[in-house]
């Protein structure tokens, strides 16, 4: 099967452009968009009858465009977690030092250092690619290794959560909240919900927004917060914040790849674990480590589908089944993904500029607005977008994550410590397969 490079283009800013709009959508996951895409392809048949395109080359082609999607989102998606506190799954913990630099006026620089992160990751994961292909499978076969020792990896990542709390007593309140949230994590996120309108439906999106932005939102109105003008300069670094910066892609891309390979390990807990190899860092650092992982995620899974034939995201199995996965056996990468590289080339590059410009857009909007007025309308928001997609049943899992996702900023401690609502039933899951 050979496909035109045209094609393939064509298909691939076809995707990125849907990937931006739908990705500025809150609660738009990417899931949906893909499956969306697949169940309604008549745009993409007329543009295959417009180029000539020959039938059995559409489902790589429809590939790219999802993929490109699936990029494009790890980048723009971003946005709405910072301006308005509703957060995806990858970027749960990313949002709070983000909304706190646009608390700061620096709204713009936060979502630069983050788009930033998402490409120079991006640049890492794909340079990896050999690398990863000989470790995961043979010779190396590291992949089978990794299963065994991951529940070591998450108790290791909880014992220095709590163990570099700054005091005895932020670490007795760290363990609880960690445990609070651990227990709701395996009360809630099993719960089978409906939306009202037909919508798909998952406890991860209440619990998270209720954990992160809910609670995040709600505090500011308690605490009267206000917001200065936005600067709309672009980030400065300097030769400390280059090397620091380098060191915060590379944990975040190591750790989105580690975790994109082991089954039930999510994107959030790749972030905690980024967070806690990075160590100490500034909310500039943190910003840059936290999305490398969002994006590192979404290309090693691509990889992972060639490499050891696992599907880690919903993108991927849409991706498997309408091309399916020619195993990566020599030392040449199969056709397929080759292919598949483009749109996550084209799709990260473009991000990159068009997540700062619509940044400094927003920057420059918001700035003009009461900030009391922006926190009701993310609080209303947050509200509607989980009764429409989970019902009443989300909305007592979202004021119930609220409750908790409070506790430490009232508190003073971490409020990663909230991510023991996915820490502790994936330990306690991993221990029972051991």
């Amino acid at each position: 099967m050979s496909v035109d490079f045209l094609h393939i283009l064509t298909f691939s800013l076809i995707g990125f452009v849907i990937g931006v709009f739908t990705a500025l959508i809150p609660g738009m996951h990417v899931n949906t968009v893909s499956l969306m895409l697949v169940s309604f392809q008549s745009p993409f048949l007329i543009i295959s009858d417009i180029m000539s395109v020959d039938d059995y080359l559409m489902p790589l082609l429809v590939s790219s465009s999802i993929i490109s999607v699936y990029i494009a989102h790890t980048f723009v998606n971003i946005i709405p977690a910072t301006f308005l506190g509703v957060p995806e799954e990858g970027v749960a913990l990313t949002m709070l030092p983000t909304h706190s630099l646009l608390l700061k006026g620096r709204g713009y620089e936060a979502i630069c250092l983050s788009a930033m992160g998402s490409f120079f990751s991006a640049v890492i994961t794909i340079l990896l690619m050999f690398s990863l292909k000989f470790l995961l499978s043979d010779p190396v076969n590291l992949y089978a290794s990794l299963k065994e020792i991951m529940v070591w990896i998450i108790i290791a990542v909880i014992s220095v959560m709590i163990l570099t709390e700054k005091s005895p007593k932020a670490m007795l309140i760290s363990s609880t909240i960690l445990l609070l949230s651990g227990v709701y994590g395996l009360i809630v996120l099993d719960l089978p919900l409906e939306s009202p309108f037909g919508l798909p439906s998952s406890s991860l999106f209440p619990s998270l927004a209720g954990l992160f932005g809910l609670s995040t939102l709600l505090s500011s109105v308690l605490s009267k917060t206000s917001m200065v003008r936005q600067e709309l300069h672009e980030p400065v670094f300097q030769r400390e914040d280059k090397l620091s910066g380098i060191v915060s892609v590379l944990t975040g891309s190591f750790s989105g790849i580690l975790v994109s390979i082991i089954p039930g390990v999510t994107t959030a807990i790749g972030t905690i674990i980024a967070l806690v190899t990075r160590g100490e860092s500034d909310e500039r650092q943190a910003i840059i480590t936290l999305s490398s992982v969002n994006t590192a995620v979404s290309i090693a899974t691509i990889f992972n589908l060639f490499v050891i034939g696992k599907t880690r995201s919903g993108v991927a199995v849409v991706v498997r089944n309408l091309i399916g996965a020619e195993t990566w056996k020599g030392f040449l990468p199969p056709y397929s993904l080759l292919c598949l590289l483009i749109p996550v080339v084209i799709s990260a590059s473009l991000s990159l500029p068009i997540t700062c410009r619509i940044g400094k857009f927003l920057s420059e909007k918001i700035g003009k607005i009461n900030y009391q007025k922006i926190t009701w309308a993310g609080i209303s928001l947050i509200i509607a977008l989980v009764f429409m997609f989970s019902g009443f049943a989300g909305l007592l899992i979202l004021l119930t994550g609220a409750s908790i996702g409070l506790l430490p900023i009232f508190t003073g401690a971490r409020r990663s410590s909230c991510m023991g609502i996915l820490l502790i039933p994936l330990l306690i899951r991993f221990l029972g397969n051991s």
